[in-house]
């Protein structure tokens, strides 16, 4: 009977030991799937604003968008 407590003790200590790392991995898997969306949202807002921009002011329209893009990608990053 203290053989099988002794075990069952073991086992639950290293099941709460080896809990740790394997949730900290799948939250860090959740954390790069919203930073992966977050990027590819400011990609689809970059091309949309891009689109919108006419042909007589296409060069400071399209600055302006990539100034949106990474102001849009640096905040992805935090």
């Amino acid at each position: 009977m203290k053989i099988l407590l002794s075990a069952a003790l073991c086992f639950t200590l290293i099941g709460t030991a080896m809990a740790g790392p394997i949730s900290s991995t799948g939250k860090l898997r959740l954390a790069d799937a919203s930073t992966d969306a977050c990027f590819a949202n400011c990609a689809s807002q970059n091309n949309s604003c891009k689109r919108t921009c006419p042909a007589t002011f296409s060069t400071p329209c399209l600055s302006s968008c990539d100034s949106q893009a990474q102001t849009c990608q640096r905040s992805c990053q935090r």
